[in-house]
């Protein structure tokens, strides 16, 4: 059976709740990510910001603010202030199945993947769920017979 480890991302880029909504911001845009995990000390999850996060304290192009003030006010924008506590994790050794019940059926966009001093040491996606069902699909479609005309 194959557990998250299996294909979690391992060691996550994190933030801290002192950075700001422009580091999140920056991050997310370079690295292409749509959620990143907040620690503290040791590796201590404590939060997590979404891309629907950053989106839901960003100044609307619609204001017609400038980029010099945009970034003053992103940078202003503690992570504290925007990420989410409350938060749904798995382990390591978290079969497949259950993580994927649970991204499902909560519309979850991810889970953090942290060890027993709830420090974290992987993330796992609905995009790796996505890469996962593509691999079977491509194995099922090798699997089976030609059509015969």
């Amino acid at each position: 059976m194959l557990a998250v480890e299996d294909v979690m991302t391992p060691n996550p880029i994190t933030l801290t709740r002192y950075d700001s909504l422009a580091d999140a911001r920056r991050l997310m845009r370079k690295h292409g990510f749509r959620h990143l995990p907040i620690v503290e000390g040791d590796r201590q999850l404590i939060g997590l910001v979404s891309e629907r996060n950053v989106l839901a304290n960003s100044i609307s192009s619609q204001n017609f603010v400038n980029q010099e003030e945009l970034a003053k006010i992103e940078s202003g924008t503690l992570i504290a202030d925007i990420m989410t506590n409350d938060i749904v994790t798995v382990t390591s050794n978290t079969t497949i199945t259950h993580a994927a019940l649970l991204i499902h059926k909560k519309k979850f966009g991810c889970l953090p993947v942290v060890n027993n001093a709830n420090q974290i040491v992987g993330i796992i996606t609905d995009h790796d769920f996505v890469a996962i069902t593509v691999q079977l699909l491509e194995m099922m479609e090798q699997g089976e017979p030609p059509e015969l005309d």
